[in-house]
């Protein structure tokens, strides 16, 4: 029995998928590894191995737990739209870039990924969305002022730094909504 002969199309999903699978492994390697690093003695003074390990595998199990979720929400999207789930995130990646697919059955992909994302809790119409990263700025903010006033300086450092990447994604509110407009003129929605 003959073979079929793969499009150009399969053959970018199986070059796709060992660099998707080595992403999705070393976000989780750098997830147990800061697990470890904070669980071991960030900001106690004294380095405890045990706990590091115990730490680790909570984030590296919550971090593959996220994972697997995002995946079969992405996959389960796709299949509704008679799509692979690679080419789905191929065209969630442009999306996000602001460009519109020419093939029809993208475009259709990318229709419903422009009407999901202005209904999502992460675009700037959401009205709480900026006031809600503010808050958390603020928050993280009042919380390195106390750790340094309590001497913990290794905490105070992670209260800014996340302070910091709370206010960077308040600033990529804008961006972003303005490639999502973009794709949609492109879309013509």
């Amino acid at each position: 029995m003959a073979r079929p002969v793969g499009t150009g199309t399969d053959a970018g999903a199986s070059r796709e998928r060992p660099r998707v699978v080595g992403v999705v492994l070393a976000v989780l390697v750098v997830a147990a590894a800061a697990g470890f690093l904070a669980g071991g003695g960030f900001g106690t003074g004294t380095a405890d191995a045990v706990r590091g390990l115990v730490v680790a595998l909570a984030v590296g199990l919550l971090a593959a737990g996220a994972t697997v979720g995002v995946w079969r929400v992405n996959r389960r999207h796709a299949a509704r739209l008679g799509i692979s789930t690679s080419r789905y995130l191929r065209v969630a990646r442009s999306v996000r870039r602001g460009e519109a697919p020419d093939d029809p059955v993208e475009r259709a992909a990318a229709a419903d990924l422009v009407s999901r994302m202005r209904r999502g809790p992460g675009s700037v119409s959401h009205r709480w969305a900026p006031r809600l990263l503010i808050g958390g700025g603020v928050l993280w903010g009042a919380a390195g002022v106390v750790f340094i006033a309590d001497g913990a300086y290794g905490w105070a450092l992670y209260a800014f730094a996340m302070m910091g990447l709370v206010l960077v994604q308040l600033v990529s509110l804008r961006r972003r909504e303005r490639c999502l407009e973009a794709a949609a003129r492109g879309l013509g929605i």
